[in-house]
């Protein structure tokens, strides 16, 4: 698959598109792909994959943007694995949020695109302040000369599948549920920084993740997850939350920590990107009455992240171990 930032620099041939804003590439995401990587090959056509640098609404709305369940760099390895020839990253900017639908139509899907066939899902908006959805796309196609496939969304347990409604259910530790929408673990990329050591001091060092900035991770609790260091993956316990045990019961913070236990790990991983998948929700963020109740729990919490049996921990050579050594 090839991958092109630039409209300018694309080879001139006629296309089969998918389009849309693809964050988390879940079910109703690879149908709307899938279908127009089959339409390319039965008609002879480039099949091309057309979405964004950035989530739309950072540049028309911030204070609503979103923040997305899968890095640029994720969703490229998750696109490339559906088949598409090609993936135009477009830069999107105030300059791209102006163009009308008609202008979007004309200049980039007949023009720059060469479009023949557009396959979107039935909840699709483009141009300036999402005025065009998919039936005036189907209007622009038919004068400009391409069809356009619309997709019905795709339902799971008689539910919409959406990227609001997967942000919704990982930020409630939904963990099983979002895993089956997404068809994997819901993951989270960033690089291990230094913190206050409490870990390593209570006996129980952990890594101290700077989880890549607009990125989501699941609400604040304790989880069981598998993470990849430099090709390997461990198995770890990650606490995501407000430390509460060492505030102030009214000591106001929005300030979350993402604090990772590797099991079996001994090494310096300081300064190093990792990427965590998380598998399971073992318990909600408490406060503790004593550092002593705290540690006890955190034992118990990794002894649970190291017995359980789970097909995502298989398929990496992770089987469940009867003892941690700390």
């Amino acid at each position: 698959m090839e991958v092109v930032g630039d409209i300018a620099t694309l080879r001139a041939r006629p296309r089969a598109l998918a389009l849309g804003t693809f964050d988390g590439v879940h079910a109703g995401h690879r149908a709307v792909i899938g279908r127009a990587v089959d339409l390319a090959r039965e008609r002879g056509l480039t099949s091309a994959v057309v979405t964004f640098d950035r989530h739309p609404l950072t540049v028309v709305d911030p204070a609503h943007a979103p923040r997305l369940l899968t890095s640029n760099e994720e969703k490229i390895k998750l696109i490339a694995g559906l088949g598409p020839d090609e993936l135009l990253l477009l830069h999107f900017d105030h300059e791209l949020a102006a163009l009308s639908p008609e202008e979007f139509c004309t200049r980039v899907l007949a023009g720059a695109l060469q479009a023949r066939v557009v396959v979107v899902g039935e909840n699709f908006n483009f141009g300036a302040g999402g005025s065009g959805d998919a039936v005036r796309l189907q209007e622009c196609g038919a004068s400009l000369g391409y069809e356009v496939e619309v997709r019905p969304l795709v339902t799971e347990h008689g539910a919409t599948i959406s990227s609001t409604r997967i942000r919704r259910l990982l930020h409630a530790g939904a963990l099983e549920e979002v895993r089956e929408i997404l068809g994997r673990p819901p993951s989270a990329a960033g690089v291990v920084v230094h913190g206050d050591k409490r870990g390593r001091t209570l006996g129980v060092p952990t890594a101290n993740v700077d989880v890549e900035a607009g990125t989501i991770f699941p609400g604040r609790g304790v989880y069981a997850a598998r993470v990849l260091v430099d090709g390997a993956w461990h198995r770890a316990a990650v606490n995501i939350g407000h430390n509460p045990t060492f505030r102030n019961k009214d000591e106001p913070t929005t300030h979350i920590t993402v604090e990772a236990f590797l099991l079996g790990f001994h090494g310096d991983i300081y300064d190093r990107e990792i990427r965590l998948d998380f598998l399971h929700k073992i318990r909600d963020e408490r406060r503790f009455e004593s550092v002593s109740a705290l540690v006890a729990q955190m034992r118990r919490d990794i002894e649970a992240a190291g017995s359980l049996a789970d097909p995502d921990y298989e398929a990496v050579g992770l089987p469940p171990t009867e003892s941690v050594d700390l």
